[in-house]
């Protein structure tokens, strides 16, 4: 059985099985995992024979309930794996799941461990109690108490949370790092930074993630070297955080990204620098996208051109779409990509007005064959939008040739919209008129 069709399928109880009885390590915390973000279980009616990407054979289930889980049945398992488990990575990978179902969950983790009942009360007796747990001798405990008080998001509760970012037990240090982040407090920029060299992979990419999440100069300045990092999956986290800074600043450490050797750290790069441009206050977004341009003349502009086509065919931000196809006309330019001209014509129909006319700017810098064969098919298809046809227009008046001016000349005769009609018109006259010299 696959622990893919298990997630896709939401099958709690068999997940739950290989939690409790999967012989391998990395099953048992796959199948963790996997149960945080279930919110419906359900037995899956059929669960087919794929294979197990992991390898994992089939639990023993013995004797267990063979009834659906439900919710609370998730929890549980998850309580139990994060008290019992004999490997510390399902353990912690169980305390991650319980953090997804909520603060109840972690309280009853904290019950189980402890005989402790917090009941649920008001968010500072809840914070107290966390604080007083991230003494505990128990790793478990004190991870538990790092996420409770990530929940509780008071920035109240920062100082107790980066004197246990020096934890003995990486795991503690990572879900600190990780708190640290989601109360966002700036106080915690600078032992942050300090940990940005830490020993363990997880406990930096923690770090990585919660000074983006804090978003402030310093948190930036702490995240940069971090661009660098060994690990490439910190790299690619890194590179992810500088894309929800609202300012300019980020664009010179991803344009340098842009050379990692990593395509995947490329390719998030590039998603960033449009969030970062997307974000930026508006006296400052023509600054930013010319700046990200000039800093884009030593990059391989292939390998740019597949993550903005995304971008402008899968964003749902008009924002996101916009920068997407401004930037494709410049590092598209010349390359003559039939995937970046492909995405700028589709964008011409885009439901953002300003996306479509930036769409069609941009296909005017490019110059590479089938664009003019591209857009008459646009102009002929009964099924475009006027809008798009008329986009269409203005893009051939400025690359269509001899063809162009010939199917033009047909166009104005053919034609009973009268936009349309105006639009070839005006693109015919650019072209130099009909063939033989004469305007219609």
């Amino acid at each position: 059985m696959s622990l893919y069709q298990l997630e896709r399928e939401a099958d709690a109880d068999t997940l739950v099985e290989y939690l409790r009885h999967g012989s391998q390590v990395e099953v048992r915390r796959r199948a963790a995992a996997i149960l945080g973000d279930i919110e419906d279980p359900s037995r899956a009616p059929d669960p087919g024979d794929a294979d197990d990407p992991l390898g994992a054979e089939e639990p023993d289930v013995g004797d267990s309930d063979t009834g659906v889980t439900d919710a609370d049945g998730v929890v549980e398992a998850l309580v139990t794996a994060a008290t019992d488990d004999d490997a510390p990575g399902v353990r912690g990978a169980a305390v991650d799941a319980l953090d997804r179902h909520g603060p109840a969950a972690i309280e009853r983790l904290v019950e189980a461990l402890t005989d402790r009942d917090l009941g649920g009360g008001a968010d500072w007796v809840r914070a107290e109690a966390f604080a007083e747990l991230l003494d505990a001798d128990r790793p478990e405990l004190r991870m538990a108490a790092a996420v409770g008080l990530g929940q509780v998001g008071d920035e109240r509760v920062t100082p107790v949370l980066v004197d246990r970012l020096d934890d003995p037990d990486q795991r503690v240090r990572a879900r600190t790092a990780r708190a640290c982040g989601r109360v966002g407090d700036p106080r915690a920029v600078e032992a942050l930074a300090d940990r940005a060299d830490d020993d363990s992979a997880p406990v930096r990419r923690a770090v990585a993630s919660a000074l983006g999440a804090i978003g402030t100069p310093p948190a930036r300045r702490a995240l940069e070297p971090l661009v660098a990092d060994e690990s490439e999956s910190i790299r690619r986290t890194a590179v992810d955080a500088l894309g929800d800074f609202g300012s300019v600043e980020p664009v010179d450490p991803l344009v340098d990204a842009l050379h990692d050797p990593s395509e995947g750290v490329r390719r998030t790069a590039v998603f960033a620098l449009v969030e970062v441009l997307s974000n930026a206050p508006a006296a400052e977004s023509h600054e930013a996208r010319e700046l990200a341009v000039d800093r884009l003349e030593d990059v391989d502009h292939g390998s740019a051109v597949g993550p903005l086509a995304a971008i402008l065919t899968e964003a749902s931000g008009s924002p996101q779409r916009r920068n997407a196809a401004w930037l494709l006309g410049r590092v598209a330019s010349g390359t003559g990509g039939g995937e970046a001209q492909a995405a700028l014509i589709e964008a011409l129909d885009d439901r953002d007005d300003r996306t479509a006319q930036f769409a069609a700017s941009s296909l005017t810098s490019l110059d590479g064959a089938g664009l003019e064969r591209r857009l008459l098919a646009l102009l002929d298809d009964p099924g475009a939008s006027m809008d798009a046809r008329a986009q269409a227009l203005f893009v051939l008046g400025k690359v269509g040739d001899e063809r162009a001016r010939e199917r033009l000349g047909r166009f104005v005769d053919e034609t009973e919209e009268e936009r349309l009609r105006k639009r070839a018109f005006s693109a015919l006259s650019k072209l130099g008129g009909a063939p033989g010299g004469d305007l219609p």
